[in-house]
């Protein structure tokens, strides 16, 4: 029982992720790069590039990844997809870079 609990725990928290109402937070040390699975997500942005690098990149024939490196340190904005009215997923991240 606590197996079947212990998987359902991990599928609500991954759906979590893909259908989060709030930005999702992630923390970086400059110089550091993170991928992160963004589905059929297309185009990013970030408010401030001058704290990250950010590019949408292949991942699988599946699957596309947000790719974003702390270059400085401080706080933005990042979207990795479109707000339209495609059937796309759209991420919203708030990325804080430190040392």
């Amino acid at each position: 029982m606590l197996r079947i609990g212990l998987v359902l725990l991990v599928v609500a928290a991954g759906a979590g992720v893909a259908t989060a109402d709030g930005p999702i937070p992630i923390t970086l040390r400059v110089g550091q790069t993170l991928s992160l699975d963004v589905g059929f997500a297309m185009g990013s942005f970030c408010d401030d590039p001058t704290v990250v690098r950010a590019a949408m990149r292949d991942s699988s024939f599946e699957s596309n990844a947000f790719v974003v490196t702390g270059l400085k340190e401080g706080t933005t904005l990042c979207r990795a997809g479109r707000i339209d009215e495609s059937a796309r997923p759209s991420f919203l991240f708030v990325v804080t870079v430190v040392r």
